[in-house]
């Protein structure tokens, strides 16, 4: 993305930053220390609205650009575990992502749907890759993580017998009808070694986000440049191959107002 700004928008200096993950880049743009990235939108959501983990502020300066895909969670369990629902974690050693992630944000609102405290189990916050070798070795019970497939820590971690849950059912509908952002999608058959048949499971919004301080025509600019070399990005990226057009203003955090002029121009130009 930073390459193709640059050569679209030759104007725009950009400079890329090293990231945990979604709640280090909104955590970032709230204090003015970036001022565009990507986040989940329930971390998005729950930070803007000031319930966000050890942050009860409220993140005024978090504005949304665009929804982009659809990132499907993943939970998987280790080689011979009888774990055959989320309810069965209770009492396990299970791997949240690494800090600054919003994978452990989603994975603690799944926890919580399905009525598992933090508190019974037994959480380490290490990277993925980590996350699949303990997986393989047996020291490890169950690992989440929000990503596009195939990932590659999934793909080592059920090469070796690691099985992949199913997430479904009344509770998960109940978790939806809390964050519609949240939406049901499938792992296709064959993605993951040892899985032929479909993975049913939920998956997460992907957000352009930025700063509220940030010049209206800057970003209008930024909007409809990212939609101009969203063919480019596509090519390299299949997963905004099926990003949904049509609902790409749906943000659940208010749109930035030099955004919400593109979309206005754009709807004007049908």
């Amino acid at each position: 993305m930073a390459r193709a700004y640059a050569t679209s928008l030759p104007f725009v200096d950009v400079h890329l930053l090293q990231s945990a993950g979604s709640i280090s880049n909104v955590d970032a743009i709230e204090r003015g220390d970036a001022d565009m990235g990507l986040a989940f939108a329930d971390v998005a959501y729950i930070a803007f609205t000031g319930q966000l983990d050890g942050r009860p502020a409220r993140f005024e300066q978090l504005r949304g650009m665009a929804v982009l895909e659809l990132t499907p969670v993943h939970l998987v369990v280790r080689p011979g575990s009888d774990v055959r629902t989320v309810a069965d974690l209770r009492g396990r050693r299970i791997a949240l992502g690494p800090p600054g992630s919003g994978t452990g944000l989603t994975a603690k609102l799944v926890l919580k749907a399905f009525g598992v405290e933090l508190t019974s189990l037994r959480v380490e916050s290490i990277p993925y890759n980590q996350a699949a070798n303990r997986l393989a070795d047996g020291t490890l019970d169950a690992m989440f993580v929000d990503g596009s497939y195939p990932l590659a820590s999934v793909r080592h971690a059920t090469s070796v017998g690691g099985r992949l849950l199913s997430l479904g059912g009344a509770a998960i509908e109940r978790l939806r009808h809390d964050y519609p952002f949240l939406r049901l999608t499938i792992i296709p058959g064959g993605t993951y070694p040892g899985h032929p048949a479909p993975i049913h499971t939920i998956g997460v919004e992907t957000l352009l986000v930025c700063r509220r301080g940030l010049d209206e025509s800057l970003v209008h600019d930024l909007t409809k440049g990212f939609f101009e070399i969203l063919p480019l990005l596509s090519a390299q990226q299949d997963s905004l191959r099926m990003m949904d057009f049509d609902q790409a203003p749906a943000t659940p955090i208010p749109l930035h107002e030099g955004a919400a002029r593109y979309y206005r121009e754009l709807e004007l130009s049908r």
